[in-house]
Formats: structure tokens, C-alpha cells, sequence
């Protein structure tokens, strides 16, 4: 390999590098799926988004509800929510004068009779999400024992 070439492979080496550790967190490149504390509900997280799928018996409008809720409690100002009976969206800002974040939920009813919910938080953090996930669930009272 020339020196020019080692040079550039270096400089892109470098670069990658920096550009990575710059950034507040790297999305997780592979599916991470776990049990959603004590709750008989798995949930995988892959690139930034976590998905879970709320059982049959709770409708979709009250899983936005409760997701809403939390994000109020927490002191989020919501921007946008759709709810209907199919699904919905859900847009949260952090509350003035905390750091920067969005989350973002959707809801969709499956044809399972459960909800498909999916959390999306910017700057991305599957703890902090895995969280947002919890209190949701708590807000729905599913506290089942695990089998």
C-alpha cells in the first residue's frame, strides 16, 4: 500500500472515529430484545426505536392516553397527538430550559387485538426509552408476574 493511500485510509479512520464519539449516543446496531421489567410484555430495540406489543384487552386511545399522561407528568410540552382507534402519534418536547429531547410514539392496533407501540427519543438512549416504556405500562396498571 502506498503512503498516500495509508494516509487516507488513516484520515477516514480517524474521522469515523471522531464523528462517532461526538455524538451524544450511537443507536444500537443490533436488535437488543428484553422482557419490559415485570410485565409479561418483550420489548426490542434496534437503531433508536423501541417496539413493544401492549396485549389484547387495552385499546389503542388508551395507550396514547397514558403515554400522554406520563410525558405531562414528567414535565414534557406536548406539540402533536392524533388518537384514534387504529392508532395514533404522539409528539413530545423536553420542557423549557432541559436539555434538548423529542420522543416520539405511535401506537397501532394489531390483528393480534393487541397495540403495537413504538418509542422514538432524540438524542437516542434505549435506557431512557426502556424507561418512558415503564412508566407507560405503570400508567396502565400492567403489573402482571412473569410466567
Amino acid at each position: 500500500m502506498n503512503s498516500n493511500l495509508k494516509a487516507i485510509t488513516l484520515a477516514i479512520g480517524i474521522c469515523s472515529v471522531s464523528a462517532l464519539t461526538a455524538c451524544e449516543s450511537v443507536p444500537a446496531m443490533r436488535k437488543s430484545t428484553a422482557w419490559q421489567g415485570q410485565t409479561p410484555i418483550s420489548a426490542s430495540y434496534l437503531w433508536g426505536t423501541l417496539e413493544a406489543e401492549i396485549p389484547p384487552g387495552i385499546r389503542t386511545e388508551s395507550v396514547l392516553m397514558a403515554a400522554k399522561a406520563e410525558l405531562l407528568r414528567q414535565g414534557h410540552v406536548i406539540k402533536k397527538d392524533t388518537i384514534s382507534p387504529q392508532g395514533g402519534k404522539l409528539l413530545a418536547l423536553s420542557q423549557p430550559g432541559a436539555p434538548s429531547s423529542r420522543i416520539h410514539i405511535n401506537t397501532s392496533t394489531q390483528p393480534s387485538g393487541g397495540v403495537k407501540l413504538t418509542i422514538n427519543i432524540d438524542p437516542d438512549s434505549e435506557s431512557r426509552t426502556r424507561l418512558v416504556l415503564d412508566a407507560i405500562l405503570a400508567q396502565l396498571n400492567i403489573y402482571t408476574s412473569m410466567p
